[in-house]
């Protein structure tokens, strides 16, 4: 498999809301970039077969939640990756910001744009 990733990934556990038409799971992050996030499936009372999902999650360490629309780019044992395709200019600069503070903890480069 070739790797499609355009920005570096960040290692997280997060517990999150994720939505699908209509109805709310929780999952748990296990790492993020500025471009998607991947999942691992919690308590799931239904599970759509779409691939649109909304999500909403509070970054460690903030209270504001962070909203964001994305497409599954796969779905499969246990876990989702979603691609972000709709997130407000200021939950971007706000996750930008926390991704970088995590890169410089970790020793990884700086994120660019």
């Amino acid at each position: 498999m070739t790797e499609q990733r355009k920005q570096q990934r960040v290692g997280c556990d997060m517990i999150l809301n994720k939505i699908e038409s209509g109805h709310t799971n929780i999952c748990r992050a296990t790492d993020v970039s500025l471009g998607g996030i991947r999942l691992e499936r919690v308590a799931e009372a239904y599970r759509s077969e779409g691939e649109s999902v909304q999500l909403q999650f509070a970054l460690p360490g903030e209270e504001e939640p962070i909203w964001v629309a994305g497409q599954k780019v796969y779905d499969a044992d246990g876990q989702v990756g979603v691609r972000f395709t709709n997130i407000s200019h200021g939950h971007f600069v706000k996750l930008r910001a926390w991704l970088r503070a995590q890169a410089i903890s970790e020793g990884f480069p700086e994120f660019s744009l």
